[in-house]
């Protein structure tokens, strides 16, 4: 494996997108398949492999010219359902990133899973390969509302699903659980959440439901077959969901994610830190050398590509220093701790105080933000109208 203790290199992240599952979700609009043969699944591994090694040759090597090469410290396997796949494409997968990539020995690996699609075996398979983060796809603990949600599993499957990863040695493992679904109760969401205390999870992701466009949720609840709780209740929910988690000694971090201390997700905050990542994958993106790009979500259209010898990311222009200082105050803004000035000098010569006077005075004077010092963050009114502040930034 391709280690390295280098703790002067500059960090970047790796995220692999596998888009096969058991069953598409009623309210999912990700790059994702259900009912796929082995050879499609094949197929796509084989693109996801020649993309890993084309991007490493034709592109990340332009950097070793460079005195010190940048270093993997986040990998992120992220679907679909990774778990619902054979494990030896997984293992594969990983193993060649360690090939390609200089990978730090602290490096935080995780893989998605969801209950009812993971066996010893592959848990197993997961600690060998080198993961030492599992994010699980719980979503509600009521049966009910699994299956308004179009999940395949059921508690009795999460139950089972996390006393696999306990006896495999995963101590850090975060889960995911929605709120804002349609027939969901206050109560509802508080039994999940305390259920969940019983497995020390270290990290929480709790995100209310979007519906998005063309998915069959959205369609159901246009047609009235599916009634969502009112926005009075939804919020009620996300400040109820904070006051639980903060009792039982999770940090809100960030608006949608809780963790035990210490145990953010490293990888997560590369997206909001603006640092740089590649993206593998069928609809993956990636930001690398002050560019981003997105892979098509074509399925046949990605495997064809890699295999007449292409990469298939549309790459877009490299950002202007006015981009960059864009996306960094709406992205870091995300962060309950807030951005610091001191760090916006550093990396742009300028003051966001001075540069987005304005708005700033205005969304202070709403409420909307708080000044601290340095320090610029998120009100509790600023996380209930997060779109109105990060807009005022793009």
């Amino acid at each position: 494996m391709n280690t390295t203790k280098n703790e002067t290199a500059q960090r970047l992240g790796i995220y692999c997108h596998i888009p096969f599952c058991v069953k598409k979700c009623g309210y999912c609009d990700f790059s994702s398949f259900a009912g796929q043969s082995r050879s499609v699944i094949d197929d796509y591994f084989k693109a996801l492999w020649q993309e890993i090694k084309r991007f490493g040759r034709d592109r990340f090597n332009l950097a070793r010219s460079q005195a010190v090469l940048p270093v993997v410290d986040t990998i992120y396997f992220g679907g679909g359902t990774p778990s619902s796949v054979p494990a030896a494409y997984i293992e594969k997968t990983m193993a060649l990133i360690y090939e390609v990539f200089s990978v730090s020995e602290a490096a935080e690996n995780t893989i998605e899973i969801n209950p009812g699609t993971l066996s010893p075996k592959k848990a197993a398979i997961y600690k060998a390969a080198g993961f030492n983060r599992i994010s699980v796809g719980l979503q509600a603990w009521q049966d009910d509302l699994l299956k308004t949600l179009g999940r395949v599993h059921s508690q009795a499957d999460f139950i089972g699903c996390m006393e696999i990863l306990k006896a495999a040695g995963f101590d850090n493992i975060s889960v995911d659980v929605m709120y804002g679904l349609p027939g969901q109760k206050l109560a509802d969401l508080t039994k999940t959440l305390a259920a969940l205390m019983a497995f020390s999870p270290t990290h929480l992701s709790c995100y209310s439901l979007i519906l998005e466009e063309g998915t069959p949720m959205t369609k159901m609840v246009a047609a009235g077959q599916l009634e969502l709780p009112g926005e009075a209740l939804e919020r009620q929910m996300h400040w109820t969901v904070d006051r639980f988690l903060k009792k039982w000694g999770y940090r809100h971090y960030e608006i949608s994610s809780y963790c035990k201390p210490g145990y953010q997700s490293r990888h997560n905050l590369k997206y909001w830190d603006l640092s740089p990542y590649l993206g593998f994958g069928l609809g993956a993106s990636g930001f690398w050398g002050g560019v981003r790009y997105t892979n098509g979500q074509d399925l046949k259209e990605y495997c064809q590509l890699l295999a007449t010898g292409k990469l298939p990311g549309t790459f877009e222009p490299m950002m202007t220093k006015e981009d960059l200082m864009s996306e960094w105050m709406f992205l870091g803004l995300r962060k309950l701790d807030g951005i610091d000035d001191a760090d916006f000098r550093e990396k742009f010569s300028q003051s966001f105080f001075v540069i987005y006077q304005e708005a700033i005075a205005a969304l202070v004077a709403d409420g909307l933000l708080v000044t601290e010092g340095t320090i610029l963050r998120l009100t509790p009114r600023g996380q209930d109208f997060g779109n109105q502040v990060f807009m005022a930034f793009v």
